[in-house]
């Protein structure tokens, strides 16, 4: 639980630097350049301690979760990966928030929140949600851009093609098999 607790801990203290002045004077001393190399390589760092601590992570139950939260999971993720396309593709929600890819976030962890009960769901899912959240925050400033331009139903159907795949390869992927597989 140390390694998984540890890799999030860096990883959201690494992307909440953005935007402050500790992330300028780190950039003026070292070069744009090799701040972005820097970031990125720690970022990864912390997301490989991340998944190696979340599979050596012990089982430790914190709550059961209702039997209906294994069949809501499965929808709230269909509406996070439309999120997540409609982010890299462009699409009518776009426009609607700053960034539709930390809302797809915050659904795809609340999810996996509904559905697992563990306290290594709870450090992950909990943590990359609340972070998600706090970035969103922090963005509500930002002016909105209005994409339009891309046509809703290639966001839908690249969007649906992602969920059914993500659906078959989660046993494979993490060994978990979606709604009784």
């Amino acid at each position: 639980m140390t390694a998984l607790t540890l890799g999030m801990l860096g990883f959201i203290a690494l992307h909440l630097m953005p935007g402050t002045a500790l992330r300028e004077r780190m950039a003026s001393a070292l070069g744009e350049p090799l701040y972005k190399g820097l970031f990125a390589l720690l970022s990864l760092a912390a997301l490989v301690l991340v998944g190696w601590g979340k599979t050596q992570a012990g089982y430790v139950s914190v709550w059961v979760p209702p039997v209906w939260t294994r069949h809501l999971a499965p929808l709230l993720m269909l509406v996070s990966c439309y999120l997540m396309v409609t982010y890299l593709l462009g699409g009518k929600l776009k426009g609607l928030t700053a960034n539709p890819m930390l809302w797809a976030v915050v659904i795809w962890a609340l999810a996996h929140l509904l559905a697992n009960g563990d306290l290594a769901s709870l450090i992950l899912f909990g943590g990359l949600g609340g972070y998600s959240l706090m970035a969103i925050h922090r963005s509500r400033s930002q002016r909105r851009k209005d994409y339009t331009g891309r046509h809703e139903l290639v966001v839908a159907v690249v969007a649906l093609t992602l969920y059914v795949v993500l659906l078959m390869a989660h046993p494979y992927l993490f060994g978990v098999a979606v709604m009784g597989r």
